[in-house]
């Protein structure tokens, strides 16, 4: 499932991003908060929903910004969904040279610990169901941005 379009914010410069979840739902907010959010760029979204697609696709494409579900599918099949997924895309993404700020988000904190992402080169946490506020300044602050969302 790879969807890829523009979403305009604000006159300004386009800023790619890539927003790697399993579910369609959280992709779809996801794709809307980033049509409120007034950082001064126009915001080109592609979304997929597994890892085999997400590295498919940092590998032909460049992107500001990356999304990046804790708990995703090696492929479009929820079944195979693994924790160590996201990990292992996050290093693999590093090792081909990517070097947009990746922000990991999940919805289950007993057992997953932020330092893990940010030691694999994540550059920030967000927990699920996302908060729009939190989402907008963690955004904002990943690509160097300003003018927050009031």
């Amino acid at each position: 499932m790879n969807s890829n379009e523009n979403i305009a914010t604000k006159a300004g410069a386009t800023k790619r991003v890539l927003i790697i979840d399993d579910d369609t739902p959280v992709l779809k907010v996801l794709r809307d908060c980033f049509a409120i959010f007034r950082h001064g760029h126009t915001y080109e979204v592609t979304t997929t929903d597994s890892a085999s697609e997400a590295f498919q696709i940092l590998r032909r494409e460049r992107f500001d910004l990356v999304l990046l579900d804790f708990v995703i599918p090696a492929a479009s099949r929820p079944w195979l969904a693994d924790r160590s997924l996201c990990l292992g895309l996050l290093n693999r993404v590093r090792d081909l040279g990517v070097t947009a700020p990746v922000l990991v988000m999940t919805s289950e904190t007993t057992d997953v610990k932020p330092a893990d992402a940010l030691r694999a080169g994540a550059v920030g946490w967000l927990s699920k169901p996302i908060n729009v506020r939190e989402l907008d300044a963690t955004v904002a602050r990943a690509l160097g941005s300003s003018g927050v969302t009031e």
